[in-house]
């Protein structure tokens, strides 16, 4: 994992925070959406805040799907989240699935059947 500094790490915060948000409020109007629980669990935003990364975890279909349609739509959460930051450029963002908490499963499985 990247090491940010304190100002991208706040606005990699606020963009979370205000994404969750738009997808909470947004959800049934987007096709794909409908019944899916979502969590963003990070935002790494790069060094000129142009771009950011945004790592999802969900429950109901596959995160492979669920990505898929985030993606799709991601021009209109980058519009959205414009408007709420006040930060000279906003991100574009891409959405990518995290397999962090996967990961930790198997590992707590590995050391549990030592």
């Amino acid at each position: 994992m990247k090491i940010l500094n304190n100002r991208t790490r706040r606005v990699g915060e606020n963009v979370r925070a205000v994404l969750s948000n738009i997808i909470l409020q947004k959800k049934n109007s987007i096709n794909g959406l409908v019944s899916e629980l979502i969590t963003i669990t990070e935002v790494q935003p790069t060094a000129d805040l142009r771009y950011a990364k945004v790592f999802i975890s969900c429950m109901g279909k596959s995160d492979k799907e669920v990505v898929k349609v985030l993606n799709d739509n991601s021009s209109l959460f980058s519009k959205l989240v414009a408007k709420e930051l006040r930060t000279k450029y906003s991100p574009k963002l891409s959405f990518f699935s995290d397999y962090s908490f996967s990961q930790a499963d198997k590992i707590n499985e590995l050391i549990k059947s030592k």
